[in-house]
């Protein structure tokens, strides 16, 4: 029997492409010296209070199945947690666990996306965000954010225009690539437009903590009812720095559930008991690590702006939240990846391209700043001195 072709595998899946920040960091990591600044993750290491509760879960042979849905333990933390942060009621029967914030985005389009659905993604977004419901079959509408004074702003009327008849709005705030954070009043007309449409919203939240004003950023939390098309997705990996852990929830009506629990089961089974008691602990006792985790990326942002808010060709965007810098550089072409792996190669430091985030995101290179401040002092020197000598 001949050896299976493209032609022998979904249509969909075949047709996706691969990510080129993983083609950049591919090729970084061969290189010796290589600041990387690529990744959606920062240096620090998860702390020893989360990693302890791990290994004292493994020593007490929690090695077997869990509820499809996560630990009650967990869920109830999780519940009381959104509901302090929030000032609205949830409980445990709201929140699900998930294998990565990553499983919680499949798992929500999933549910509520089929095959020739229209759905619509603010962007530029995290590419996971267009690939997952281009792989249910979706036909996915970017609707681009406007860069207006060194600053991301979202149109809603020209959103609200879009979104006519279609399924579902995928909207990532605070955002991964650009910072942006949608208002509580954006948020709130978003939400009564879906009620009065019926258009799902699934929310990705997972940098509402990494935040430089207040608590956390505006969240659907604060306003979604239990009538509401609205699902919100979120994470451990960035709060505690637990990328490599695998562990998210979502926040969702209860109607949901045994829907939910139903794709679990047929996609990863359940999350592993000892992963759930790190993120036990990461959100009962983790507070204290979480802003001093936000003390050293606000120091990290004044360095970024530093060193390049004056780089001739350059623009470097307003950075209220996370831990990235967005900036559009003159003459780069729609496919950096050239461009970046140049850097490389002459200046040791790599960043992500922005056309992996969208067609809005061409034109645009991302930096990741959660290198520790001696690292990222170097990177952004080497950077700067690319960036003046080739923007154009």
């Amino acid at each position: 029997m001949p050896l299976p072709s493209l032609n022998d595998i979904n249509p969909v899946a075949a047709s996706l492409e691969a990510s080129s920040i993983r083609a950049i960091a591919n090729f970084g990591m061969t290189q010796e010296g290589v600041i990387p600044l690529w990744f959606g993750e920062s240096d620090i290491v998860t702390p020893e209070f989360i990693c302890q509760a791990a290994f004292d879960s493994l020593a007490a042979g929690q090695t077997r199945y869990t509820p499809n849905n996560g630990i009650l333990a967990l869920r109830q933390a999780l519940s009381s947690y959104q509901t302090t942060l929030f000032n609205q009621s949830f409980d445990e029967d709201n929140i699900v666990v998930t294998v990565s914030g990553t499983n919680a985005v499949m798992l929500a389009a999933q549910t509520i996306i089929s095959p020739t659905d229209k759905v619509v993604v603010i962007t530029p977004a995290f590419p996971t965000l267009m690939a997952i419901p281009r792989l249910l079959g979706a036909q996915v509408i970017e609707f681009p954010l406007t860069q207006m004074q060194g600053r991301f702003e979202l149109d809603l009327n020209g959103l609200f225009k879009i979104l006519k008849g279609a399924r579902a709005l995928v909207i990532n705030s605070p955002a991964n690539p650009t910072g942006w954070v949608a208002s509580f009043a954006q948020l709130c007309a978003i939400a009564e437009f879906s009620r009065q449409m019926g258009i799902w919203v699934i929310s990705d939240e997972v940098y509402n903590r990494h935040v430089y004003q207040g608590q956390c950023a505006p969240s659907f939390a604060q306003i979604m009812n239990e009538d509401d098309r609205i699902i919100i997705c979120n994470s451990f990996s960035k709060a505690w720095c637990m990328t490599g852990w695998r562990l998210g929830w979502l926040t969702l009506p209860k109607v949901l559930r045994p829907t939910i629990t139903k794709l679990i089961e047929f996609n990863v089974s359940c999350a592993p008991a000892f992963v759930q008691a790190a993120g036990l602990a990461a959100i009962t006792q983790g507070e204290v690590f979480l802003q001093q985790t936000l003390v050293r990326f606000r120091q990290s942002r004044t360095m970024v702006y530093d060193a390049l808010n004056d780089v001739d060709g350059i623009t470097l965007y307003d950075m209220p939240a996370t831990f990235y810098a967005f900036i559009k550089v003159d003459g780069l072409a729609d496919d950096s990846q050239a461009y970046i792996l140049n850097m490389i190669r002459n200046e040791k430091v790599g960043v992500a391209p922005g056309e992996a985030f969208g067609e809005a995101g061409k034109g645009h290179l991302r930096i990741c700043y959660g290198q520790n401040h001696q690292s990222l002092a170097l990177a952004l020197q080497r950077l700067r001195r690319y960036l003046s000598c080739y923007h154009n």
